[in-house]
């Protein structure tokens, strides 16, 4: 059950990214249009790394090094 809310929260990220990239207000709230960005690309990153550790758990589990 939690494996599907995180996948859920992944996409829903990823779909409300683009959405706060796009938005663009007034040219006088210049800060607030680069916050905006930064925001909305970090989190369509957080949905993609969500997304990715649910499918793929093997590529983040520490290897036993060797010693030799």
């Amino acid at each position: 059950m939690l494996r599907i809310i995180k996948a859920l929260l992944g996409i829903a990220l990823i779909m409300v990214g683009p959405m706060l990239i796009v938005i663009t207000v007034d040219d006088t709230v210049f800060l607030k249009n680069i916050l905006l960005r930064i925001i909305g690309g970090l989190c369509v990153l957080l949905g993609v790394h969500l997304l990715h550790r649910q499918f793929h758990p093997n590529s983040y589990t520490s290897k036993p090094t060797s010693s030799k």
